[in-house]
Protein backbone atom coordinates (compact mmCIF):
# COMPACT_ATOMS: atom_id res chain seq x y z
CA UNK A 1 0.00 0.00 0.00
CA UNK A 2 2.67 2.11 0.78
CA UNK A 3 4.06 2.03 -2.63
CA UNK A 4 0.65 2.75 -4.22
CA UNK A 5 1.09 6.11 -2.16
CA UNK A 6 4.99 7.03 -2.45
CA UNK A 7 4.94 10.82 -2.49
CA UNK A 8 5.35 12.17 -6.35
CA UNK A 9 2.13 10.23 -6.94
CA UNK A 10 0.56 11.89 -4.26
CA UNK A 11 2.67 15.41 -5.24
CA UNK A 12 1.05 14.43 -8.83
CA UNK A 13 -2.09 14.16 -7.92
CA UNK A 14 -2.50 16.75 -5.59
CA UNK A 15 -1.31 19.31 -8.31
CA UNK A 16 -3.96 17.82 -10.47
CA UNK A 17 -6.76 18.71 -8.14
CA UNK A 18 -5.69 22.24 -7.67
CA UNK A 19 -5.35 22.51 -11.28
CA UNK A 20 -8.72 20.87 -12.09
CA UNK A 21 -10.17 23.40 -9.31
CA UNK A 22 -8.45 26.88 -11.06
CA UNK A 23 -9.86 25.64 -14.07
CA UNK A 24 -14.31 24.93 -12.48
CA UNK A 25 -13.42 28.49 -11.30
CA UNK A 26 -12.21 30.32 -13.90
CA UNK A 27 -15.30 28.78 -16.22
CA UNK A 28 -17.56 29.65 -12.97
CA UNK A 29 -16.15 33.05 -13.20
CA UNK A 30 -16.49 33.66 -17.04
CA UNK A 31 -19.78 32.54 -16.69
CA UNK A 32 -20.90 34.51 -13.70
CA UNK A 33 -22.58 38.26 -14.42
CA UNK A 34 -20.34 39.66 -11.13
CA UNK A 35 -16.99 38.94 -9.37
CA UNK A 36 -17.58 36.63 -6.27
CA UNK A 37 -14.12 36.03 -5.70
CA UNK A 38 -13.99 32.91 -8.23
CA UNK A 39 -11.13 34.58 -9.95
CA UNK A 40 -9.22 35.18 -6.70
CA UNK A 41 -9.76 31.39 -5.94
CA UNK A 42 -8.61 30.40 -9.24
CA UNK A 43 -5.16 32.10 -8.49
CA UNK A 44 -5.07 30.67 -5.20
CA UNK A 45 -5.28 27.22 -6.21
CA UNK A 46 -2.92 27.64 -9.54
CA UNK A 47 -0.52 28.95 -6.87
CA UNK A 48 -0.97 25.81 -4.57
CA UNK A 49 -0.96 23.62 -8.24
CA UNK A 50 2.52 25.41 -9.10
CA UNK A 51 3.94 24.94 -5.47
CA UNK A 52 3.12 21.09 -5.53
CA UNK A 53 5.02 21.23 -9.20
CA UNK A 54 7.72 22.33 -8.05
CA UNK A 55 7.59 20.59 -4.44
CA UNK A 56 7.05 16.84 -6.96
CA UNK A 57 10.03 17.71 -9.29
CA UNK A 58 12.28 18.57 -6.07
CA UNK A 59 11.75 15.12 -4.49
CA UNK A 60 12.18 13.57 -7.79
CA UNK A 61 15.77 15.06 -7.91
CA UNK A 62 14.69 17.14 -11.26
CA UNK A 63 15.40 20.55 -9.48
CA UNK A 64 18.20 21.74 -6.68
CA UNK A 65 17.19 21.92 -3.11
CA UNK A 66 18.01 25.54 -3.28
CA UNK A 67 15.28 26.05 -6.06
CA UNK A 68 12.31 24.73 -5.25
CA UNK A 69 12.54 24.40 -1.30
CA UNK A 70 11.71 28.39 -0.92
CA UNK A 71 9.90 28.61 -3.44
CA UNK A 72 7.45 26.39 -3.22
CA UNK A 73 6.97 26.93 0.54
CA UNK A 74 6.49 30.67 -0.86
CA UNK A 75 3.77 29.91 -3.28
CA UNK A 76 2.07 27.51 -1.38
CA UNK A 77 0.91 29.70 1.39
CA UNK A 78 0.42 32.66 -0.61
CA UNK A 79 -1.68 30.52 -3.02
CA UNK A 80 -3.88 29.63 0.97
CA UNK A 81 -3.76 33.11 1.38
CA UNK A 82 -5.54 34.60 -2.37
CA UNK A 83 -7.33 31.41 -0.81
CA UNK A 84 -8.96 32.81 2.05
CA UNK A 85 -9.27 36.34 0.30
CA UNK A 86 -11.45 34.54 -2.54
CA UNK A 87 -13.52 32.98 0.26
CA UNK A 88 -14.00 35.98 2.18
CA UNK A 89 -15.27 37.77 -1.12
CA UNK A 90 -17.64 34.69 -2.45
CA UNK A 91 -18.75 34.17 1.06
CA UNK A 92 -19.76 37.80 2.05
CA UNK A 93 -19.67 39.50 -0.46
CA UNK A 94 -16.23 41.19 0.83
CA UNK A 95 -14.12 44.36 -0.94
CA UNK A 96 -12.10 45.07 1.62
CA UNK A 97 -8.75 45.84 1.15
CA UNK A 98 -7.30 44.93 4.86
CA UNK A 99 -8.20 41.19 3.26
CA UNK A 100 -5.31 41.52 1.27
CA UNK A 101 -2.68 41.57 4.25
CA UNK A 102 -2.85 38.02 4.32
CA UNK A 103 0.10 38.45 1.35
CA UNK A 104 2.21 39.76 4.34
CA UNK A 105 2.18 35.69 5.86
CA UNK A 106 4.09 34.13 2.97
CA UNK A 107 5.99 37.36 2.39
CA UNK A 108 6.86 37.37 5.84
CA UNK A 109 7.75 33.50 5.55
CA UNK A 110 9.93 34.03 2.45
CA UNK A 111 11.90 36.56 4.00
CA UNK A 112 12.56 34.98 7.34
CA UNK A 113 13.95 31.70 5.19
CA UNK A 114 16.00 33.82 3.89
CA UNK A 115 17.67 35.35 7.38
CA UNK A 116 17.50 31.51 8.67
CA UNK A 117 17.17 29.08 6.47
CA UNK A 118 14.30 27.69 8.46
CA UNK A 119 13.04 25.66 5.36
CA UNK A 120 16.56 23.91 4.69
CA UNK A 121 15.21 21.66 7.50
CA UNK A 122 12.21 19.15 5.90
CA UNK A 123 10.35 18.51 8.85
CA UNK A 124 10.41 22.11 9.57
CA UNK A 125 9.64 24.01 6.44
CA UNK A 126 6.43 20.94 5.80
CA UNK A 127 5.31 21.75 9.93
CA UNK A 128 5.00 25.27 8.85
CA UNK A 129 3.27 25.04 5.68
CA UNK A 130 0.62 23.38 7.20
CA UNK A 131 0.63 24.93 10.22
CA UNK A 132 -0.55 27.81 7.68
CA UNK A 133 -2.67 26.10 5.63
CA UNK A 134 -4.32 24.86 8.88
CA UNK A 135 -5.23 28.63 9.74
CA UNK A 136 -6.36 29.55 6.46
CA UNK A 137 -8.50 27.17 5.94
CA UNK A 138 -10.02 27.62 9.26
CA UNK A 139 -10.62 31.03 9.43
CA UNK A 140 -12.18 30.19 5.51
CA UNK A 141 -14.42 28.25 6.95
CA UNK A 142 -15.26 30.51 10.12
CA UNK A 143 -16.05 33.34 7.50
CA UNK A 144 -18.19 31.12 5.23
CA UNK A 145 -20.67 29.91 8.62
CA UNK A 146 -20.42 32.99 10.35
CA UNK A 147 -22.42 34.78 6.91
CA UNK A 148 -25.04 32.30 7.04
CA UNK A 149 -26.93 34.57 8.63
CA UNK A 150 -27.27 37.10 6.11
CA UNK A 151 -27.61 34.08 3.33
CA UNK A 152 -28.61 30.67 4.44
CA UNK A 153 -27.90 28.22 1.57
CA UNK A 154 -27.43 24.88 1.83
CA UNK A 155 -24.04 24.66 0.12
CA UNK A 156 -22.42 27.03 2.79
CA UNK A 157 -22.72 24.06 5.43
CA UNK A 158 -21.32 21.44 2.95
CA UNK A 159 -18.65 24.52 2.08
CA UNK A 160 -16.99 25.20 5.33
CA UNK A 161 -17.23 21.29 6.44
CA UNK A 162 -15.02 20.36 3.38
CA UNK A 163 -13.04 23.43 4.53
CA UNK A 164 -12.44 22.07 8.14
CA UNK A 165 -11.76 18.57 6.90
CA UNK A 166 -8.90 20.03 5.27
CA UNK A 167 -7.79 22.28 8.07
CA UNK A 168 -7.76 19.01 10.27
CA UNK A 169 -5.85 16.92 7.95
CA UNK A 170 -2.88 20.11 7.62
CA UNK A 171 -3.15 19.98 11.81
CA UNK A 172 -2.45 16.05 11.70
CA UNK A 173 0.52 16.22 9.58
CA UNK A 174 1.61 19.33 11.51
CA UNK A 175 1.15 16.61 14.74
CA UNK A 176 2.57 13.30 12.35
CA UNK A 177 5.62 15.47 11.86
CA UNK A 178 6.36 17.26 15.14
CA UNK A 179 5.04 14.37 17.36
CA UNK A 180 4.92 11.25 15.28
CA UNK A 181 3.87 9.01 18.22
CA UNK A 182 0.59 10.88 18.41
CA UNK A 183 -0.60 10.81 14.66
CA UNK A 184 0.46 7.15 13.80
CA UNK A 185 0.50 7.31 10.07
CA UNK A 186 2.49 8.82 7.35
CA UNK A 187 1.98 12.77 5.88
CA UNK A 188 1.29 10.80 2.65
CA UNK A 189 -2.02 9.52 3.81
CA UNK A 190 -3.47 13.34 4.70
CA UNK A 191 -1.90 14.21 1.60
CA UNK A 192 -3.76 12.09 -0.56
CA UNK A 193 -7.12 12.72 1.55
CA UNK A 194 -6.55 16.51 1.35
CA UNK A 195 -7.02 15.55 -2.71
CA UNK A 196 -10.62 14.96 -2.21
CA UNK A 197 -10.86 17.96 -0.02
CA UNK A 198 -9.88 20.30 -2.57
CA UNK A 199 -12.10 18.71 -5.38
CA UNK A 200 -15.34 19.31 -2.43
CA UNK A 201 -13.65 22.54 -2.13
CA UNK A 202 -14.24 23.23 -5.85
CA UNK A 203 -17.39 21.60 -5.76
CA UNK A 204 -19.64 23.36 -3.00
CA UNK A 205 -18.07 26.64 -3.97
CA UNK A 206 -19.55 26.35 -7.50
CA UNK A 207 -22.68 24.87 -5.77
CA UNK A 208 -22.91 27.80 -3.56
CA UNK A 209 -22.70 30.22 -6.60
CA UNK A 210 -25.17 28.30 -8.42
CA UNK A 211 -27.34 28.40 -5.69
CA UNK A 212 -27.07 32.10 -4.78
CA UNK A 213 -28.11 32.52 -8.56
CA UNK A 214 -31.28 30.10 -8.41
CA UNK A 215 -32.25 32.26 -5.23
CA UNK A 216 -31.76 35.39 -6.90
CA UNK A 217 -33.94 34.38 -9.49
CA UNK A 218 -36.39 33.32 -7.32
CA UNK A 219 -36.36 36.49 -6.15
CA UNK A 220 -36.83 38.04 -9.26
CA UNK A 221 -39.76 36.54 -9.66
CA UNK A 222 -41.27 36.92 -6.63
CA UNK A 223 -40.38 40.76 -6.23
CA UNK A 224 -42.04 43.96 -7.81
CA UNK A 225 -39.51 45.92 -9.97
CA UNK A 226 -40.09 49.23 -8.93
CA UNK A 227 -40.86 48.79 -4.92
CA UNK A 228 -38.94 46.12 -3.92
CA UNK A 229 -41.81 44.30 -2.07
CA UNK A 230 -43.28 40.94 -3.42
CA UNK A 231 -45.45 40.70 -6.30
CA UNK A 232 -49.23 39.37 -6.21
CA UNK A 233 -47.36 35.84 -7.36
CA UNK A 234 -45.17 35.76 -3.82
CA UNK A 235 -48.05 37.17 -1.50
CA UNK A 236 -50.49 34.56 -2.98
CA UNK A 237 -47.87 31.78 -2.07
CA UNK A 238 -47.58 33.07 1.41
CA UNK A 239 -50.90 32.96 2.36
CA UNK A 240 -51.83 29.50 4.32
CA UNK A 241 -53.92 26.64 2.44
CA UNK A 242 -55.87 26.19 5.42
CA UNK A 243 -56.80 27.20 8.87
CA UNK A 244 -56.51 30.65 8.32
CA UNK A 245 -59.77 31.41 10.90
CA UNK A 246 -58.53 34.53 12.93
CA UNK A 247 -56.52 35.62 10.43
CA UNK A 248 -56.67 39.20 8.46
CA UNK A 249 -56.30 40.45 5.05
CA UNK A 250 -55.76 44.45 4.43
CA UNK A 251 -56.44 44.99 0.44
CA UNK A 252 -55.31 49.56 -0.05
CA UNK A 253 -55.57 51.31 -3.10
CA UNK A 254 -53.89 54.85 -3.19
CA UNK A 255 -56.56 57.87 -3.92
CA UNK A 256 -56.61 59.41 -7.21
CA UNK A 257 -53.39 57.75 -8.06
CA UNK A 258 -54.00 58.68 -11.87
CA UNK A 259 -54.17 62.23 -11.22
CA UNK A 260 -51.12 61.92 -9.61
CA UNK A 261 -49.35 60.36 -13.03
CA UNK A 262 -51.73 62.82 -14.77
CA UNK A 263 -50.43 66.13 -13.05
CA UNK A 264 -46.77 65.35 -11.95
CA UNK A 265 -45.66 62.69 -14.57
CA UNK A 266 -45.51 59.25 -14.38
CA UNK A 267 -41.47 59.12 -12.90
CA UNK A 268 -43.11 61.35 -9.33
CA UNK A 269 -46.15 58.65 -9.21
CA UNK A 270 -42.94 55.82 -9.31
CA UNK A 271 -42.09 58.17 -6.04
CA UNK A 272 -45.11 57.33 -4.75
CA UNK A 273 -45.17 53.81 -5.21
CA UNK A 274 -41.80 53.65 -3.87
CA UNK A 275 -42.75 55.75 -0.89
CA UNK A 276 -45.75 54.38 -0.29
CA UNK A 277 -44.79 51.09 -0.01
CA UNK A 278 -41.42 52.02 1.85
CA UNK A 279 -43.64 52.97 4.53
CA UNK A 280 -45.99 50.19 4.86
CA UNK A 281 -42.81 48.19 5.00
CA UNK A 282 -41.35 49.88 7.86
CA UNK A 283 -44.07 48.93 10.21
CA UNK A 284 -44.65 45.14 9.38
CA UNK A 285 -44.60 43.20 12.15
CA UNK A 286 -42.64 39.70 12.34
CA UNK A 287 -45.03 36.86 10.12
CA UNK A 288 -46.87 39.91 8.20
CA UNK A 289 -46.94 40.20 4.37
CA UNK A 290 -47.53 42.66 2.30
CA UNK A 291 -46.80 42.94 -1.77
CA UNK A 292 -48.17 45.21 -4.52
CA UNK A 293 -50.85 43.11 -6.35
CA UNK A 294 -50.65 45.30 -9.18
CA UNK A 295 -50.74 49.05 -10.20
CA UNK A 296 -51.43 51.18 -7.09
CA UNK A 297 -53.21 48.36 -5.20
CA UNK A 298 -51.13 46.51 -2.32
CA UNK A 299 -52.38 43.63 0.08
CA UNK A 300 -51.44 43.06 3.38
CA UNK A 301 -52.04 39.55 5.40
CA UNK A 302 -52.07 39.93 8.94
CA UNK A 303 -51.99 36.83 10.44
CA UNK A 304 -53.31 35.68 14.18
CA UNK A 305 -55.09 39.11 14.01
CA UNK A 306 -58.24 40.22 15.55
CA UNK A 307 -60.81 42.45 13.75
CA UNK A 308 -60.51 44.95 16.03
CA UNK A 309 -56.21 44.74 15.76
CA UNK A 310 -56.34 44.84 11.76
CA UNK A 311 -58.79 47.71 11.85
CA UNK A 312 -56.14 49.38 14.25
CA UNK A 313 -53.64 48.45 12.12
CA UNK A 314 -55.30 49.63 8.48
CA UNK A 315 -56.27 53.16 10.94
CA UNK A 316 -52.55 53.75 11.80
CA UNK A 317 -51.09 53.12 8.31
CA UNK A 318 -54.05 55.30 6.78
CA UNK A 319 -52.65 58.46 9.46
CA UNK A 320 -49.38 57.61 8.19
CA UNK A 321 -50.00 57.74 4.55
CA UNK A 322 -51.91 61.00 5.06
CA UNK A 323 -48.63 62.70 6.66
CA UNK A 324 -46.61 61.29 3.62
CA UNK A 325 -45.26 64.34 1.51
CA UNK A 326 -43.21 62.84 -1.68
CA UNK A 327 -41.00 65.76 -2.88
CA UNK A 328 -40.55 65.81 -6.73
CA UNK A 329 -39.06 68.19 -8.61
CA UNK A 330 -39.14 70.30 -6.42
CA UNK A 331 -42.96 70.22 -5.56
CA UNK A 332 -44.96 68.04 -2.77
CA UNK A 333 -47.51 65.77 -3.34
CA UNK A 334 -49.79 64.96 -1.51
CA UNK A 335 -50.71 60.93 -0.76
CA UNK A 336 -53.69 59.02 0.62
CA UNK A 337 -55.59 55.83 0.75
CA UNK A 338 -58.37 53.92 1.36
CA UNK A 339 -58.57 50.95 2.88
CA UNK A 340 -60.44 47.51 2.92
CA UNK A 341 -60.37 45.24 6.44
CA UNK A 342 -61.52 41.75 5.80
CA UNK A 343 -61.36 39.12 8.86
CA UNK A 344 -61.40 35.21 8.09
CA UNK A 345 -64.07 33.51 9.79
CA UNK A 346 -63.31 30.27 8.58
CA UNK A 347 -66.09 28.88 6.70
CA UNK A 348 -64.11 30.62 3.08
CA UNK A 349 -63.80 27.85 0.73
CA UNK A 350 -61.27 29.44 -0.93
CA UNK A 351 -58.99 32.91 -0.22
CA UNK A 352 -61.08 34.25 -3.29
CA UNK A 353 -63.94 35.03 -0.99
CA UNK A 354 -62.03 36.93 1.80
CA UNK A 355 -60.63 39.15 -1.23
CA UNK A 356 -64.08 39.54 -2.67
CA UNK A 357 -65.09 40.56 0.84
CA UNK A 358 -61.49 43.17 0.91
CA UNK A 359 -62.33 44.44 -1.90
CA UNK A 360 -66.08 45.19 -1.05
CA UNK A 361 -64.85 47.18 1.97
CA UNK A 362 -62.41 48.80 -0.04
CA UNK A 363 -64.98 50.25 -2.28
CA UNK A 364 -66.92 51.32 -0.05
CA UNK A 365 -64.30 53.20 2.11
CA UNK A 366 -63.47 54.72 -2.17
CA UNK A 367 -67.38 55.51 -2.23
CA UNK A 368 -67.21 56.94 1.13
CA UNK A 369 -65.12 60.06 -0.47
CA UNK A 370 -61.88 57.78 0.07
CA UNK A 371 -59.05 58.44 2.61
CA UNK A 372 -60.91 55.75 4.94
CA UNK A 373 -61.25 52.81 6.67
CA UNK A 374 -63.57 50.46 5.59
CA UNK A 375 -64.54 46.57 7.57
CA UNK A 376 -65.89 43.99 5.45
CA UNK A 377 -67.97 42.85 9.10
CA UNK A 378 -69.29 46.41 9.43
CA UNK A 379 -70.58 46.48 5.73
CA UNK A 380 -72.15 42.86 6.58
CA UNK A 381 -74.09 44.36 9.62
CA UNK A 382 -75.83 46.66 7.16
CA UNK A 383 -74.53 49.67 9.24
CA UNK A 384 -75.02 53.43 7.60
CA UNK A 385 -72.01 54.02 5.50
CA UNK A 386 -71.59 57.17 8.18
CA UNK A 387 -71.00 54.61 10.81
CA UNK A 388 -69.02 51.92 9.15
CA UNK A 389 -66.73 53.98 7.27
CA UNK A 390 -63.92 55.97 9.42
CA UNK A 391 -61.83 58.82 8.89
CA UNK A 392 -59.61 60.39 11.26
CA UNK A 393 -60.77 64.11 12.68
Amino acid sequence: MTAQLDLATVLLLHKSSFLIGAFCFLYARWQSPRDEGLGILASGFLFLALASTLAGYGEQKLLPPTLWRLSSFTLGIGGYALFWIGVRRLSGGRRRLADWLALLVPLAGALIGLATDFHVVNVVRASVFNAAAFLFLAASAVAVIADRSNESLPARAMLAAAMAVGAGLCLAVVIGLLKPGIVPITTTYPFFLSIICHFAIALFALVLVKERAEAELRRSADTDALTGVGNRRWFLAQLPQASWQGDCLLVMDLDHFKRINDRYGHHTGDQVLVAFADLVRKNLRRGDSFARLGGEEFGLYLPRTSETQAFAIAERLRRAVEELRVVSNGQSVAVSISIGVATASGTERSWEELFNRADAALYAAKRGGRNRVASDAELADSKPLAVSLHRAG
